[in-house]
């Protein structure tokens, strides 16, 4: 069976189109009322994916999680509910980086924490709440961000970094949206963008960092990186 993937029940027809032509399993999100608009169906708001085919969400959202998950897969009900104002909209907004977990660690779920510390992993503190946002995840030892805390603290632990342009990426009724937001690994060696990196300044750097990791790319769609929440899959490195 090829992996599922889980994508924001808003996202443009040819994105979805594009991933079940390749023969993935698309779950979709649903629209949470308790965080506000622009967010309210990302993936990487409402879940995380622990690994080996277990996931923990919000509370709000275990209930829909539950139907269109496998029965051969876990789901972990997470303790903290979601709601507008931050920080409490970024319990389950944490980016997993090989056997390091990027997140602000003061507002990250207790289910999220608890599982990479008993497994000895490290726990990256940083100051951006929206952590798995702003996080492009291109293998466990490499990343692209434009957000500067979080390049620093993962080239400060010996994570490659591509630290790209702010903006130019979309998100619906927000100034921009965020890299991590407009893509998702759907393959231990593949990345899939939703949109176009061509239509980004720092589109051949993407490319070639992508490249310098052997790391396949594809683009979901036609026109401007669009931000509708990473997309989220069950790869375990």
């Amino acid at each position: 069976m090829k992996r599922i993937i889980i994508v924001d029940c808003r996202a443009d027809e040819e994105t979805i189109k594009s991933l079940k032509k390749a023969g993935y399993t698309v779950i979709p999100t649903m629209i949470l009322g308790c965080v506000y608009d622009a967010i309210a169906s990302h993936a990487d708001i409402q879940m995380h994916y622990l690994g080996n085919n277990r996931f923990v969400c919000a509370p709000e959202a275990f209930e829909h999680y539950k139907k269109f998950l496998p029965d051969s897969f876990t789901l972990i009900k997470g303790s903290k509910s979601l709601a507008a104002k931050y920080p409490a909209d970024i319990p389950y907004n944490a980016a997993a980086v090989g056997k390091t977990l990027i997140c602000n660690s003061c507002s990250t779920a207790i289910e999220i924490l608890r599982e990479y510390s008993c497994k000895g992993r490290h726990i990256l503190n940083v100051a951006q709440g929206y952590a798995k946002c702003s996080t492009c995840v291109v293998s466990d030892k490499a990343i692209i961000t434009a957000d500067t805390s979080i390049a620093k603290a993962a080239t400060d632990n010996g994570i490659d970094v591509l630290k790209i342009t702010e903006g130019h990426i979309d998100l619906k009724n927000m100034n921009y949206g965020f890299i991590g937001g407009a893509s998702g690994l759907i393959e231990k060696n593949v990345i899939a963008f939703n949109g176009e990196l061509g239509a980004h300044p720092d589109g051949d750097k993407i490319k070639q960092f992508c490249n310098n990791h052997d790391v396949e790319i594809t683009e979901l769609k036609t026109g401007i990186l669009c931000d509708v929440g990473t997309f989220i899959s069950n790869i375990d490195f």
